[in-house]
């Protein structure tokens, strides 16, 4: 091999991140043509991936982006844990998530059709990714929301969380995601947003085995009892995580923000 061409497979490996011989392969296919190089591996690739499609994705992670127009988050699979927790799977996770929030898709299929701002459609770009790191991958679901956002992932990628805000959440909106994804428990962001039925349920337990006392202090019992249950449930309402003094809509309003809407997602959730 002549030092230009070994120089010129260098720089294609750390361009595409791919196996040396895959890429000296491809140069050779394509006559030393750069541009046709990457197309010949980009077609190798795909013919793999969809040879390992049948292969079970059952691990994964989320990727999330926010920034002051939108939010987004994305559930991005893979075979092993191994990739899972991998920087390169991190990085393509978040770059989808990006997109999603800039193009306002959130429908994967029209997704992966799509044109990322380098001009390679998402589709390309797992392709390319599968070369890297050898495994079946799967975009499952992506969401997205409209305003100034915050977003958070947990340390092992498999829970993520963004919110918009009326007003910048600014650094305080991680704080926020931060308890949304370490509560248990979330029925809605507002007392409005809990499903009647579960509320009725709840009054109807809250108001048994009260008689005998006067009808104002059933009430207020009661309405002290569905208080307790709305904080356990109620986002807004939540005793915060990192200050169960006050609630998390306290903590937001002190740091120029009202949360206006959020969503969780967990790898491997039925949805």
């Amino acid at each position: 091999m002549s030092a230009k061409s070994a120089k010129q497979v260098q720089a294609l490996r750390a361009k595409t991140g791919l196996a040396m011989m895959d890429v000296k392969s491809a140069l050779v296919e394509a006559g030393g043509n750069e541009e046709a190089a990457i197309e010949i591996l980009r077609k190798k690739f795909a013919d793999k991936m969809s040879t390992r499609a049948d292969r079970e994705a059952a691990n994964g992670r989320i990727g999330v982006h926010a920034d002051d127009k939108a939010a987004a988050m994305c559930e991005l699979r893979c075979e092993t844990d191994f990739v899972a927790t991998n920087s390169d799977f991190r990085m393509v996770a978040d770059k989808i998530a990006e997109h999603c929030a800039a193009s306002g898709i959130t429908d994967v299929e029209q997704l992966k059709s799509s044109k990322m701002p380098d001009g390679q459609t998402v589709q390309g770009f797992l392709t390319d990714a599968f070369g890297r790191l050898k495994e079946n991958m799967q975009l499952k679901r992506l969401v997205r929301l409209e305003g100034p956002g915050a977003s958070y992932v947990h340390h092992n990628g498999q829970v993520g969380t963004i919110i918009v805000g009326k007003g910048d959440p600014g650094d305080a909106g991680r704080g926020v995601c931060m308890h949304i994804a370490s509560a248990a428990t979330i029925s809605g962001r507002v007392r409005e947003d809990v499903h009647e039925k579960e509320i009725a349920e709840a009054r109807e337990k809250a108001s048994a085995d009260l008689g005998g006392k006067p009808p104002e202090i059933q009430q207020k019992i009661v309405s002290g009892k569905m208080d307790k249950w709305f904080a356990e449930r109620v986002l807004v309402e939540q005793p915060f995580v990192m200050d169960d003094k006050k609630s998390v809509g306290e903590f937001a309003r002190e740091n120029g923000f009202e949360i206006k809407d959020f969503v969780k997602f967990e790898v491997g959730e039925r949805t």
